[in-house]
């Protein structure tokens, strides 16, 4: 049927939680948003199904995902985006390396089950510095993140996709080819701003380039022809649907 529209989701946490979010910084400032463009980019060619949860981690993405494909039917290709809360070193979201990388193979290995194709996205960058200051009360209870930590979790991520034989979104690495310009692409030290979201988009459609061609966006059907090929009565409508 011409208007069954495959998906795209986005599964993870905060940061995927946001990627609808214009104003990420406090200046009241419209900025670039990753799931606007990715809807904009597959208009009428692919809908775009957000289900990002703040503070969720690799274990508990287990128990979300089953749920979410019973609901969300003809999913096509899907990103998966956890380790930023996975390797803050506190009990109640630590999840130790071994099991990131086991709960990250399950995942993946349910959307596989489904036909799904799979982006795997590891974490990118933390700015201590800037974070400290709007976090006070749980970095001093033990909710440290770090840049030593980010690496570790997202070299884990990248040896899961290639042994899965999905893409991988190296977030850690872009960001750092940015130079000294980094902590710019981070509104808090951890979420994103409008800059980091669109490395992200570039990132993300570059691995789509690589490993899922038939899915950028210039390669999937386009719902229906131009209004122009329609008749003024509509009577030749039907035989496109």
């Amino acid at each position: 049927m011409a208007l069954n529209y495959e998906k795209f989701l986005l599964f993870g946490d905060s940061i995927t939680e946001f990627a609808f979010n214009s104003r990420m910084n406090d200046d009241g400032k419209d900025q670039f948003t990753l799931g606007a463009a990715l809807a904009n980019a597959y208009t009428r060619k692919l809908d775009v199904i957000q289900r990002g949860f703040g503070g969720y981690t690799s274990r508990w993405a287990l128990k979300l995902l089953p749920k979410i494909l019973e609901q969300e039917k003809n999913v096509a290709i899907s990103t998966i985006f956890f380790g930023s809360n996975d390797s803050c070193q506190h009990e109640h979201q630590n999840v130790p390396l071994p099991e990131f990388k086991t709960n990250n193979i399950k995942l993946i290995q349910m959307l596989k089950s489904q036909g799904v194709k799979v982006v795997l996205v590891g974490p990118a960058l933390y700015d201590y510095d800037r974070c400290h200051p709007s976090n006070t009360e749980e970095i001093d209870q033990g909710y440290i993140r770090s840049n030593e930590f980010y690496e570790k979790y997202s070299e884990a991520a990248e040896e899961v996709a290639k042994e899965e034989g999905v893409a991988f979104v190296n977030l850690h690495e872009a960001f750092k080819r940015q130079g000294d310009m980094w902590p710019e692409l981070l509104c808090d030290g951890l979420h994103f701003t409008g800059a980091g979201y669109e490395l992200m988009f570039n990132e993300l459609m570059a691995a789509i380039k690589e490993h899922y061609p038939q899915y950028l966006p210039e390669n999937v059907e386009y719902k229906l022809p131009n209004w122009r090929l329609i008749e003024p009565d509509g009577s030749n409508l039907d035989s496109f649907l």
